[in-house]
């Protein structure tokens, strides 16, 4: 409502109480004058002393209203789901055509402190694929490179590669990707699956691939000067949903000590949503010990230790000490 359609001593009163927008509060002190600002504050304590509480029955009203419009905790168009095993064949083609576009200088560009060039960033890739493959094997799982670092575990990829042309590395690369998703499919896939020091299932092994080669879309793109890859919607809530429930997993990997308490997580933007997550003994009646919000794509990059936790925007309302320790842990699971 304008302040020209108010009455007079209507327009007068809200003036004192400062409520009224930028464009209002011109008209208003056009029609009565400034407000004297030593009696703001009087007149403000005055409104405090004399609020009404709101009718009984209002937040009802207004909590049933907004879950009619939008289920509580989800955006309100939120994607559609996406399973891992997509999520990790569409990440594999931008991956793909990530290397399609790079010039042949590109590929000698240092994109990485451990792996150095860009041809030796996928080369280290091929061999993550290799392994993978045997990891994957639903009749004769892999024991390769189970008890080796990520790194080392690679390196006979790499040096195998080390003369051959980028087009040749980017041509094995895909090869034993797609070999990767191929036998992904195949089997039961709930059976366990062992890979590094780690033991998942099926889909939580394509999770990680994910967030792998996401990040180093990453690192290429820095290196080559191009846009950071972009994730669509789909993949970003599934990858963000799955983080939130390994939030105590990865606490306990690190070795965290945690309350039994409740985390509730508000991620935002167009993959975010609202997770409670227990920790310790919590359960569904223990308190909340901490709200934490912040945007749900810069977790998923934090997790994937392409962006420092100290270097995260969020907000906490709970105790701090165990926002940062969370917040320290979410990358418990990367792997370079």
């Amino acid at each position: 409502m304008g302040a020209p359609n108010l009455e007079p001593d209507e327009q007068a009163a809200l003036l004192a109480l400062d409520a009224l927008e930028a464009d209002e509060q011109a008209d208003a002190e056009l029609r009565h004058g400034a407000f004297p600002a030593d009696l703001s504050a009087a007149v403000a304590a005055l409104a405090d002393a004399t609020e009404l509480p709101p009718p009984a029955e209002l937040r009802g009203r207004v909590l049933a209203e907004a879950m009619r419009r939008r289920p509580p905790g989800r955006p309100a168009n939120p994607p559609a789901p996406c399973s891992p095993q997509e999520a990790f064949e569409r990440t594999v083609a931008d991956f793909a055509a990530l290397l399609a576009d790079l010039e042949a200088d590109d590929w000698d560009r240092t994109a990485h402190d451990d792996h150095g060039t860009v041809k030796d960033l996928v080369a280290h890739l091929v061999g993550v694929e290799r392994l993978s493959v045997g990891w994957l094997d639903p009749e004769h799982p892999s024991e390769e490179g189970v008890a080796v670092d990520h790194l080392t575990a690679t390196r006979p990829a790499i040096d195998e590669l080390h003369d051959a042309d980028p087009a040749t590395v980017a041509a094995r690369w895909e090869r034993a990707a797609w070999a990767v998703a191929e036998v992904a499919r195949r089997g039961d896939q709930a059976r366990p699956v062992h890979f590094h020091d780690l033991i998942g299932d099926v889909d939580t092994l394509l999770v990680m691939r994910t967030f792998e080669l996401w990040a180093h879309g990453m690192d290429i793109a820095l290196a080559t000067d191009r846009p950071l890859p972009a994730l669509d919607d789909e993949r970003m809530a599934m990858m963000s949903g799955r983080l939130m429930a390994a939030v105590p997993l990865a606490l306990a990997f690190r070795g965290t000590p945690v309350p039994d308490a409740r985390v509730r997580f508000v991620l935002t933007g167009a993959a975010g949503g609202t997770y409670d997550v227990p920790l310790g003994a919590a359960d569904v009646d223990t308190p909340f010990a901490l709200t934490l919000v912040t945007d749900a794509v810069a977790l998923c990059r934090v997790a994937a230790r392409r962006l420092p936790a100290a270097a995260l925007p969020f907000a906490a309302d709970g105790d701090g000490a165990l926002a940062d320790a969370v917040l320290a842990a979410v990358d418990a699971f990367a792997r370079d």
